[in-house]
């Protein structure tokens, strides 16, 4: 006994750490970074895992199975693969995995069993051991784990339990929870306190950033003003506003009230041609004007020009619930539910996506866009685009305007910087329209998405104009449903700058109900916040590389900074008096309603009518086309950077099938297995190929070479963009540009994996497997583009799809 207890005596002493390192192990709420091979965050629980796992890799992962090890945390749900290499603890750490998703980004589970499937919740109980696992994102993203028949029942059972268990519950201060699992341990703390700034881009928090700005385009006579530092004349605004120089801040002050919220009519950006881009919400037509009132209204208004062009936003841009709805049957109809058996056939899938009007409002806004780049392009004139609130389809359209004008956009800093300006300082209810809390759909609304969903529509028709990648813009969709970044954490820079607090109430008898005091910085409950720009925090570095491309900018194009180009191509045209004409633009023509401006409508002062001119009648105002060339300068432009205008035809506007149809054909593969060896979406995309090459040999067959040259310049000076329903009218393609793209055309491949990609459709015709009682939900596939630098021409028998449904797009991908 003496010497069994020297012994045990001697093993407690030498090796303490390793038995408490077994025992910690050993336990389902382990702590540490290397936990069965899984790198832990600082401060991460393991609360279940699961053995002997097979994960269904997408197309684009590479296809097929993946085994390994799945992990359900209290901050993700993480796959660990079999042959993955030992974690390096120390290494920065990394949020999420390749093949990992956030538990707050998880919007429902769904157990598969042998005979049924079953919606799993907190309060559900499950009677049967699930063979697969399905999990679906709010990203659009579905995720498929396969149980082994080696996995332990009751490992199966209980990872699922938990996972159903503590992913997002439905009540607010979940999110605090959340971010406390992933940012609140000490180390994690200090860690992203040592963090520092992307310095390439602009971050539009100081006054020095908005002067950098103004400097980069070249604008003169605008000023930084800081009268709104303390956010005491608009709450929802930015500390700093760029107002003409001949506004003081005294004068400035009265003119907040005249405006819905205070949001003032505030610079934006400025057009190489000398035109200015504006932003302001709608007037307060119950105040008295003044005569100083008006004379610095106006001075803010127009900005200096003689010009001025009021863009109505409300009249024909959709409602963030038209967009919550048509997000909302999008959604439906690209996942649908494996858990109730629902699916949409092949033969009614475009007409449901024509019914979610999704791709409509894609259109709306690029269109709209389309037409104020046209007006900026002009030149020494001032657009404002006015909204009721200017917190949402503003963004939107005053963005997408820069996409198209400016190149420097169209950079993954310029980009980043681009949404800081437009819709992180412009005050977007980030944290009311994606809902974090899940407290109520009423202000819901995928806003933001749809501006990302507009600026892959450029990368698709431009992709050689673009220094960013598909992957980057797919990242930054992803990154918004992940609640742990400052930058969607806010409604406004207000809430943005306060620190996060969270303060309780108490009722003493004597005091009444008193606020608590407020927590320290240091408590567990108040995590840091990083921005969603610290791309290192979220994804490896081999993720990253995908985000950039090579961008093959013409040699003679200048330096991204506008302010190095002309910037005055027609400076007789100025002149240095009091404002003049004020036009509406509203539904693609212009109007000068005698209560656009509140205070040119009589009811201002008497002084203001006889010391101001009034606007000519709706009968004698310039057609868009006529104003256009007044607005252009007298010489041809030598300026080799013109905007990206987008081609708004159907076939021309596609889904965006590397986001919103990655969950479905992956759940679909995977739930609904096909033993041929051609993909249904391949096979779609190979019959609708084949009936394009039919009509382009019946409209030329018959036809002899004379009557087809004669046409030919005929159908290359019609305006590609004009559409006579929605009466869009933007540059059509000179005659030598049709032509050459003409002889430069791609040949269209075929996307079957059965046939080369180089290899042309009509030389390679494979046989289709057939589609007889196939009623799964598929689309076609896309063509790849055999040269990246190559604008998209649409042949000639794209003129077959002008009156058809928008949606209906055979080049949709």
């Amino acid at each position: 006994m003496l010497t069994g207890s020297k012994t045990t005596f001697k093993v407690r002493q030498l090796v303490p750490d390793v038995k408490e390192r077994m025992l910690s192990h050993s336990g389902p709420h382990a702590r540490g970074r290397d936990m069965f091979g899984l790198c832990c965050l600082p401060g991460e629980c393991v609360l279940q895992r699961a053995t002997l796992v097979r994960k269904k890799l997408s197309a684009k992962e590479g296809g097929g199975w993946l085994a390994g090890t799945l992990f359900c945390t209290d901050f993700r749900v993480a796959f660990v693969p079999q042959d993955s290499p030992k974690p390096n603890d120390n290494a920065d750490p990394v949020l999420l995995g390749d093949h990992d998703v956030a538990l707050a980004s998880i919007e429902k589970v769904v157990a598969v069993g042998p005979t049924r499937t079953k919606l799993v919740t907190p309060s559900s109980s499950l009677k049967f051991t699930p063979e697969e696992l399905v999990l679906y994102c709010r990203d659009l993203r579905v995720l498929c784990f396969l149980f082994d028949r080696l996995t332990p029942e009751k490992q199966a059972v209980e990872i699922t339990h938990e996972i159903a268990k503590i992913y997002q519950p439905l009540k607010p201060g979940s999110v605090l929870s959340f971010q406390n699992a992933a940012l609140g341990s000490i180390e994690m703390k200090q860690f992203l306190s040592n963090r520092k700034r992307d310095l390439s881009m602009n971050w539009f928090e100081s006054s020095a950033d908005w002067e950098q700005e103004l400097e980069r385009t070249g604008a003169t006579g605008w000023r930084v003003s800081s009268v709104n530092d303390r956010f005491e004349m608009a709450t929802s605004l930015s500390r700093f506003n760029v107002v003409p120089q001949k506004v003081l801040d005294t004068e400035l002050k009265k003119t907040f009230a005249h405006f819905h919220e205070g949001r003032i009519p505030r610079w934006c950006w400025r057009h190489p041609r000398g035109s200015n881009l504006l932003r302001m919400a709608s007037f307060q037509n119950n105040i008295y004007h003044e005569k100083d009132d008006i004379r610095n209204l106006e001075l803010v208004l127009f900005g200096g020009q003689q010009l001025c062009v009021v863009v109505d936003l409300a009249e024909e841009m959709p409602s963030p619930p038209d967009i919550q709805l048509a997000y909302s049957r999008l959604r439906a109809l690209c996942l649908g539910d494996i858990s109730a058996s629902v699916s949409v056939p092949d033969d009614k899938w475009l007409s449901s996506l024509e019914g979610t009007r999704w791709l409509d409002y894609t259109r709306c806004c690029l269109r709209k866009s389309a037409e104020v780049a046209c007006l900026l392009r002009g030149g020494h004139l001032t657009i404002v685009l006015q909204e009721p609130e200017d917190r949402d389809m503003s963004c939107v359209v005053s963005s997408l305007v820069q996409v198209m004008c400016d190149a420097h956009c169209r950079t993954v800093p310029g980009l980043q910087g681009l949404i800081q300006k437009e819709w992180v300082m412009a005050g977007h209810r980030f944290l009311s329209r994606v809902n974090y809390h899940r407290d109520g759909e009423k202000e819901e609304a995928p806003v933001f998405q749809l501006f990302l969903d507009c600026v892959w529509q450029l990368f698709a028709q431009y992709p050689s104009r673009f220094q960013l990648s598909g992957d980057y813009l797919l990242a930054l969709h992803d990154s918004l449903h992940l609640p742990i970044f400052s930058t969607f954490l806010a409604n406004c820079q207000r809430e943005r700058s306060r620190p996060l607090q969270h303060l309780s109430q108490s009722y003493t008898q004597v005091n009444g109900l008193r606020e608590l005091p407020r927590v320290s910085p240091q408590d567990p409950t108040d995590p840091p916040l990083p921005p969603v720009w610290d791309w290192a925090l979220q994804y490896s570095s081999e993720r990253q590389a995908h985000f950039t491309q090579p961008a093959t900018q013409p040699s003679t194009v200048p330096p991204l900074l506008n302010g190095n180009l002309n910037t005055c191509l027609d400076g007789h045209r100025q002149v240095d008096g009091l404002p003049g004409l004020v036009f509406l633009l509203s539904k693609g023509s212009f109007s000068s309603p005698c209560n656009l401006l509140p205070w040119r409508n009589g009811s201002g002062s008497g002084s203001y009518r006889k010391s101001h001119r009034r606007a000519p009648s709706a009968e004698m105002l310039l057609s868009l086309e006529r104003l256009l060339k007044v607005c252009s300068p007298s010489e041809p432009s030598q300026e080799p950077q013109e905007p990206l205008l987008p081609i708004l035809l159907g076939p021309c506007v596609k889904l965006w099938k590397d986001c919103y149809l990655r969950g479905v054909l992956h759940a679909q593969a995977f739930t609904h297995p096909m033993s041929s060896c051609l993909h249904p979406v391949d096979q779609l995309s190979w019959e609708v190929q084949q009936l394009q090459q039919m009509l382009v040999r019946s409209s030329t067959s018959g036809q002899p070479d004379s009557v087809s040259k004669k046409q030919e310049p005929q159908w290359a000076e019609s305006n590609i963009n004009q559409n006579a329903n929605n009466g869009t009218f933007l540059f059509p393609i000179s005659r030598s540009t049709h032509t050459q793209a003409l002889t430069k055309a791609p040949t269209v491949h075929t996307t079957t994996t059965t046939t080369t990609t180089g290899q042309n459709a009509a030389s390679a015709q494979p046989r289709p497997i057939s589609r007889e009682g196939s009623k799964h939900t598929f689309l076609f596939g896309h063509q790849p583009e055999s040269s990246s630098n190559q604008r998209y021409v649409p042949t000639p028998n794209a003129r077959l799809h002008k009156n058809s449904s928008s949606s209906a797009n055979p080049s949709s991908q």
